[in-house]
């Protein structure tokens, strides 16, 4: 995760610690990110809007819905309970999550 953050998404460089994206991006010379695909529209996402680090840290770190807190904060305004409200923005397991322990601490080899 840290490796998207501090590397990927300022084009392959480094995003030095307390340097907001946004702003490293433009260090960088990289255009910011921006939502497409054909799902966007059901969770209520528009092609071309720009992606947000908080809503990439909801997405990849965590596994929720990319406006998760906006989603929480109208539910639990709504009654849900927090625990229902959590709920409602999970889409996925985080990426830590989808790591086969076994396979990850090994050094890459040929078979």
């Amino acid at each position: 995760m840290r490796y998207l953050f501090r590397g990927v998404m300022v084009g392959d460089g480094h995003r030095r610690t307390g340097t907001p994206l946004r702003a490293a991006q433009d260090e960088a010379g990289v255009p910011p990110g921006v939502w497409k695909g054909r799902g966007l529209a059901a969770v209520g996402l528009t092609a071309g809007d720009v992606v947000t680090e908080r809503q990439a840290e909801l997405l990849l770190g965590e596994g929720q819905h990319p406006d998760a807190d906006r989603i929480e904060r109208e539910r639990l305004e709504a009654g849900d309970d927090p625990a229902t409200a959590r709920r409602a923005t999970v889409l996925g397991r985080p990426i830590e999550h989808n790591r086969s322990p076994k396979t990850d601490n090994e050094p890459f080899r040929v078979r």
